[in-house]
């Protein structure tokens, strides 16, 4: 059966129809868990730009650090607005492309979690083929686990579950904030993102969030840790009894996230209901729209039960404008390998490599996220 965490952000079956059991699985993070950007076919380290062009190019090699705030250090830096393909993964080491229309070059620049490396220029954007991952997995049953691989490499496709870092990996509500924000529940986001401690926590923040949950909003401010930027902005603007809405508009983090983090949910679990390897079609696409009036019966049976069928993905009062989720329901698994302990594979853009870790192992996704 699928861990709880997997029910909560709607992964609610595994495609391998084999009886395998939980395998006892960590990746040391982050030095275990690598990611580079794919552009063209190869790695984002060996694109080369040129001299002159409308886009400065650099590379962005982070460790340790989330999207956000290194995108927040970045466009100070420069600064200039920073464009990027897309978010790569907090807990671990990634490689990326970062663009800017800025002409002022920095040539380097290196702080002890990220550092920036100027590659040259270019005239278009880019064409992303996907990521290219190697993980290094730690069990107490290597023989089993490369059985697994190679079965799973035999097959060459798994289902393409939106996997666990687009919903928070230790604290898994993004969704549920969009939810709310969907709903027009305005108090009830802020609730989600201020309370609700999760066991994977650190017992300073399971403290703030209980605090805030009993209304003491004051000592909830005083225990959230500075990193906690979004939580410690909404909690002062609570003492100053500002309305719910004007609080959600404060944020740094921009509030579509949350709503397609919902979106996002709600395709997993459309495809949960259809992923059958029997009938396997590598080319279908599931489409979650952006209302109820447009969906097929499968999706206008997920709306009705998430009590969604008057709302829309626009939200007219936070500026939020999203149109229908399109992705495909099958992703491929290209040159997957085992060699010392290491997997290594790539996978197409906006495919999830935690993804592939939960079908091999079936483990609890907290020991692997």
């Amino acid at each position: 059966m699928p861990h709880e965490i997997d029910i909560l952000i709607g992964m609610e079956k595994y495609f391998i129809e084999e009886n395998w059991k939980p395998l006892n699985v960590t990746i040391p993070r982050p030095e275990g868990f690598k990611v580079s950007e794919e552009i063209s076919y190869k790695p984002a380290s060996e694109w080369k730009g040129k001299r002159q062009g409308k886009y400065a190019v650099y590379l962005l090699r982070k460790k340790g650090i989330d999207h956000f705030t290194v995108i927040n250090k970045i466009q100070k830096i420069l600064r200039s607005k920073v464009s990027y393909i897309g978010i790569k993964d907090t807990n671990a080491i990634t490689e990326q492309l970062i663009y800017t229309t800025n002409q002022n070059i920095v040539e380097k620049y290196e702080e002890e979690n990220f550092s920036i490396y100027f590659l040259g220029f270019s005239d278009t954007k880019f064409d992303h083929t996907g990521n290219i991952f190697e993980i290094e997995l730690i069990t107490d049953d290597e023989e089993e686990l490369k059985r697994r691989v190679k079965r799973i490499s035999e097959i060459g496709y798994l289902p393409a579950f939106i996997g666990y870092q687009r919903f928070g990996t230790r604290r898994p509500i993004t969704h549920l904030v969009g939810k709310m924000l969907v709903l027009r529940e305005w108090k009830k986001a802020i609730d989600f993102l201020l309370g609700y401690p999760f066991e994977g926590e650190s017992d300073i923040v399971k403290k703030a969030r209980n605090a805030y949950m009993k209304g003491d909003y004051k000592e909830a401010l005083e225990l959230f840790p500075k990193k906690f930027k979004d939580e410690r902005i909404a909690l002062k603007s609570l003492l100053n009894n500002e309305e719910p809405l004007s609080i959600l508009k404060k944020l740094q983090t921009p509030l579509n996230f949350f709503v397609e983090a919902y979106q996002s949910y709600l395709f997993n679990r459309y495809l949960s209901r259809i992923i059958d390897p029997k009938k396997f079609d590598k080319d279908l696409i599931i489409q979650i729209p952006e209302s109820y009036e447009r969906c097929d019966p499968i999706c206008s049976e997920i709306f009705k039960e998430e009590g969604i069928i008057n709302s829309s993905f626009k939200i007219r009062e936070l500026k939020i404008k999203i149109g229908s989720l399109n992705r495909k329901a099958y992703m491929e698994i290209r040159d997957l390998k085992m060699n010392d302990k290491k997997i290594s594979f790539a996978l197409d853009r906006g495919m999830y490599a935690t993804v592939v870790i939960r079908e091999i192992t079936r483990a609890d996704p907290r020991t692997f996220t």
